[in-house]
């Protein structure tokens, strides 16, 4: 229901665009935000820092139940603002990545001059690291501080939906990473005529994944953070949270290999 309605408004307005404008934008996007889009997705993080704040006042009890509507506000601003945030996170990845050779220098230039693309890519798997962090580090950080995370079956139930939700976000996002690659096929055939090798157009393809991953890793973790905050900071006097590095290495293995096999398309063959 939801692809369907934004399928509908996005062949709404390129309906009342002139041919040219539509085809342009078609071909690399839009430049800006939309008029609503920018004003919307500021409101939302403002709104999830100021109840972040007024959350870490309140008694525990609350602070859990008003905890979800920050992660929700959180992943409502990621995703409103997409480029505007994901652009400088993936700079800041990027700008280590690129160290590692020509491929994944070229995958460092392809993702910072197609923020609005990538972005595209990277949201769902900053929706699912901020909702999974946050899940785990409750009750690793619960039984940390008193012995004890919950109930067997409340663990297992809040494992694996998010071992679900993190599957459908690592598809989408594979998914989308073949697209992007698609639609640069002039690119690549002309990366192979001046004598590049499918290998390195394979690897550029996995290091462009990493790229991703790692940015959603960042913004995933900032989310988490903010949502944790009130509810550890009233419930056991300190809002950092306490997570194993064993669940931290997982995490990040799952994030960065799930998209990171290069998509098997005609192109890179």
């Amino acid at each position: 229901m939801t692809s369907t309605l934004a399928a509908l408004l996005s062949s709404l307005r390129f309906s009342l665009l002139r041919p040219a404008r539509a085809l342009a934008e078609a071909a690399a996007g839009r430049r800006h935000l939309g008029v609503l889009r920018a004003p919307l997705g500021l409101t939302a993080l403002a709104g999830a820092c100021a109840l972040s704040v007024l959350l870490s006042h309140q008694p525990a009890e609350k602070a859990g139940q008003g905890a979800f509507l920050v992660l929700i506000l959180c992943c409502a601003g990621v995703g409103l603002l997409g480029p505007r945030i994901v652009g400088p996170a993936a700079r800041l990845v990027s700008a280590l990545v690129g160290r590692l050779g020509p491929s994944a220098r070229l995958a460092m230039l392809n993702v910072r001059s197609q923020p609005r693309r990538f972005s595209a890519a990277v949201v769902p798997l900053v929706l699912v690291v901020g909702f999974g962090l946050t899940k785990i580090a409750l009750h690793t950080t619960a039984e940390h501080r008193t012995g004890s995370p919950g109930s067997p079956g409340e663990v297992w139930l809040d494992y694996a939906g998010t071992a679900l939700y993190a599957g459908f976000a690592a598809i989408a996002a594979a998914n989308t990473l073949c697209m992007i690659s698609f639609e640069r096929r002039r690119d690549i055939a002309l990366l192979r005529v001046i004598g590049t090798q499918t290998r390195q157009i394979r690897a550029m393809a996995a290091w462009e994944a990493v790229v991703v991953a790692g940015t959603a890793l960042l913004l995933g973790a900032a989310i988490a953070l903010g949502t944790l905050a009130p509810i550890l900071d009233t419930a056991f006097g300190s809002p950092v949270p306490y997570v194993p590095w064993t669940v931290l290495a997982g995490i990040a293995r799952a994030r960065c290999c799930s998209p990171c096999r290069p998509p098997d398309c005609r192109y890179v063959r």
